[in-house]
């Protein structure tokens, strides 16, 4: 792979796909990771397909600092987010950790 940011999404992908597989959770790659979603239809959008859940993976070197600052303040398990001036699209954002609590709760963690 040429292209140094590839790779880094890459790894991420391939990082995050080992995570869940080791837990029984269900989670592989997309196909180009959604390269391809034109010519190939809606299921090989998103860069991962996390039990039914599809998944986009981006890594930034610094690009997340307010988001995981807000998260540290009060020591936030959930941080949700929405831009001023456009329809309601609320983000919710939370770590790996809230993630696996939340699957264990629906029963799709063991």
């Amino acid at each position: 792979m040429s292209n140094r940011n590839k790779k880094r999404g890459y790894e991420l992908e391939a990082e995050t796909v080992k995570h869940w597989q080791n837990l029984g959770v269900e989670c592989s790659r997309v196909f180009g990771s959604g390269a391809y979603k034109k010519q190939l239809g809606d299921e090989y959008a998103g860069d991962l397909m996390l039990s039914g859940f599809t998944v986009e993976c981006k890594r930034k070197k610094s690009g997340f600092k307010f988001l995981l600052d807000s998260l540290d303040q009060d020591n936030a398990d959930i941080l949700i987010c929405r831009q001023d001036g456009r329809p309601v699209r609320r983000l919710y954002i939370m770590e790996e950790e809230t993630v696996e609590a939340l699957f264990r709760q629906s029963g799709i963690l063991k």
